[in-house]
């Protein structure tokens, strides 16, 4: 049981790494979160900070979440987590995008979690990933919108996993997820409802 808790510990730290908080002072000496949408994401840095840099938060962010559900469990099982495989992975995906949301290093006020709900989603099932891309892009290029894309990909998964049969602890943990990005992307439904939400260019 300690070690269970030890590495949901570790797999919060992990997420709760300020990746675009970093970027954004190593780049250009700004604090990402009083520029642009005020958002300490990946979108928010490109638009900010530059598209490259963007690039390398996203990529950070994205290896968070893979982290936490993929070699993390690996080293669990070895370490002596009671929980198994699926649901470690589960677990410790979640706890990495708390980490990312609410990271200590932020005062707790941190991203959006969808970066790091992807790479948690490529630990658990690299096919399920491509179909959360696939559903992400063929909405960006219907809506042109980031937030919409973002707010269907996390809403499907939790019915793509039931629909093909994966650990309840997935599904469980998907809805989970699915509620705190939505949540966290209130300020940009709002903004779709006055019309004034960013689009992709």
């Amino acid at each position: 049981m300690i070690m269970t808790v030890a590495a949901a510990i570790v797999a919060y730290c992990l997420g709760s790494f300020p990746t675009s908080y970093l970027i954004g002072r190593a780049v250009k000496g700004v604090d990402i979160r009083e520029h642009g949408s005020g958002n300490a994401g990946a979108t928010n840095v490109a638009r900010v900070v530059g598209t490259l840099p963007g690039l390398v938060v996203l990529l950070v962010d994205i290896a968070k979440g893979w982290a936490a559900a993929g070699p993390l469990v690996l080293w669990g099982r070895q370490a002596g987590v009671s929980l198994s495989p699926d649901t470690a992975q589960a677990v410790f995906g979640l706890c990495a995008v708390c980490g990312h949301i609410w990271s200590p290093f932020l005062r707790f006020q941190g991203g959006k979690g969808v970066a790091t709900s992807a790479g948690v989603l490529i630990g658990l099932s690299p096919a399920l990933a491509a179909i959360a891309v696939a559903i992400w892009g063929a909405t960006a290029i219907a809506t042109r919108y980031v937030s919409v894309s973002s707010i269907a990909a996390v809403t499907a998964m939790p019915m793509v996993m039931a629909m093909a049969g994966r650990p309840m602890s997935w599904i469980i943990v998907s809805a989970l997820l699915c509620v705190l990005v939505v949540a966290k992307h209130r300020a940009n439904l709002v903004r779709l409802l006055r019309g004034e939400e960013h689009r992709i260019c």
